[in-house]
């Protein structure tokens, strides 16, 4: 009984990592704008100008004042051209029209209201027939239609996605504010072997650190490879504590448990201020959170499994956070299960599994065994289904909580 009182739960194992940062400020940087996919911004971006600055066609086609037309006239006089940067420097008068292109600016003087489709109209020499009549303002981008001066563009807190460099290239920047990259260092612990070595009996691959590093990648974290930590105690000491000052945070897998041979928990424990470990969840349970030194600490499960989902469930939103991202929220879905089971009351459990289409209606599939060591289960699933504390019994149709594993990596 004793042993369950130090576990705690995922709810409150989340406050605590969030809760953390609150006195946490990253620093910032000026970058090239087109370097910044993936960045998070540091401040609010103003736009300079209106967008577009001025009224523009939309189309291909004829530039016209309605009232030419309005009457039912349907022929028109062409009296020049407008082009993208290139714009045509008179008034329209009633009875004429001008060839214009998609994207040229239609200026005050113009007079022009409005555009007919090229593909509406009959062109022969100076004179077009317009065979389907518009209506009235008709295929313009009005000024500032998409983004008015001053209007604040891009939120402080944003992280950049490529399609944002289109936005970012239409404001004229060189050079945006952004957070500076997280600083990670990422150590395994144990006796196993690059997956790059060679094979000897009885060794094992290390399964874990690529798979964190490109996740810690993929969180546009700045990450240095610290190697293995044997399993020896002065030398996970030496190890940690010659690194420390020079990362954001720490993040180990394997050697957490309360073993004699889990050095990387012996020295947190006695080294370290430790904020949480033990968890009330599987799998994971062996999951420490706290500071060494000043450096903020993880360190996840051994077992494949277990250290991947809870790196994507507690600290992907973490370095989010960290990161100054200002949206963290993972999209949630509530899909009825198409499986029955029962589970141990009093901790979370984490299922890998997979949203199906039966019948037209979609259901979650769970992974047929949920062994924090089977590495198929996350290789072979879309994402994680997880079942609260409180639940002892699943049955079909009880709806439950699904997360793509994309959808908490975005």
């Amino acid at each position: 009984m004793e042993k369950n009182k130090r576990l705690i739960s995922v709810f409150l194992a989340k406050k605590k990592m969030i809760d953390s940062l609150k006195d946490f400020k990253n620093s910032s940087e000026l970058i090239d704008f087109r370097n910044s996919e993936n960045r998070v911004l540091a401040e609010n971006i103003f736009s300079k100008n209106n967008i577009p600055e001025f009224d523009n066609s939309a189309v291909d086609g004829f530039g016209i004042n309605y009232n030419s037309i309005k009457k039912g006239n349907n022929t028109l006089k062409i009296v020049g051209e407008s082009r993208p940067g290139k714009p045509f420097k008179k008034k329209v008068k009633n009875g004429e029209a001008i060839v214009i292109f998609t994207g040229a600016f239609i200026l005050k003087i113009n007079d022009i209201d409005t555009v007919c489709y090229e593909e509406n109209c009959e062109m022969t020499s100076k004179i077009i027939k317009i065979v389907k009549l518009p209506e009235k303002g008709d295929n313009i981008r009005k000024k500032g239609e998409d983004i008015k001066i001053n209007q604040v563009a891009f939120k402080k807190g944003r992280k950049i996605r490529t399609v944002d460099l289109t936005q970012l290239s239409s404001l004229g920047l060189k050079k945006i504010k952004v957070f500076k990259k997280i600083k990670v260092g990422v150590f395994s612990s144990g006796n196993e072997i690059s997956p790059s070595s060679v094979k000897k009996k009885y060794t094992i691959f290390d399964a874990n650190k690529t798979v964190l590093i490109n996740l810690l990648k993929r969180l546009g974290c700045e990450i240095s490879d610290m190697g293995l930590i044997k399993d020896n105690y002065e030398h996970t000491k030496r190890k940690l504590n010659k690194n420390l000052s020079s990362f954001d945070l720490i993040i180990t897998s394997g050697g957490v448990s309360k073993s004699r041979i889990d050095h990387i928990g012996n020295f947190f424990s006695m080294s370290g201020k430790v904020n949480f470990w033990q968890l009330a969840l599987k799998p994971g349970r062996p999951f420490a959170f706290g500071k060494l030194n000043d450096t903020p600490f993880i360190g996840l499960p051994g077992n494949p499994v277990a250290a991947v989902i809870t790196f994507l469930m507690l600290v992907t939103n973490y370095l989010k956070k960290l990161s100054g991202i200002r949206k963290t929220e993972i999209i949630e879905r509530i899909v009825p299960a198409n499986f029955e089971m029962t589970k141990k009351s009093g901790r979370t459990e984490w299922l890998r599994g997979s949203i199906k289409v039966i019948n037209n209606n979609y259901f979650l599939e769970k992974f047929h065994t949920s062994g924090s060591g089977i590495i198929s289960s996350i290789s072979n699933t879309d994402g994680i289904i997880e079942i609260n504390e409180d639940v002892k019994y699943i049955k079909k149709g009880t709806l439950l909580k699904f997360y793509r594993y994309e959808d908490i990596l975005n």
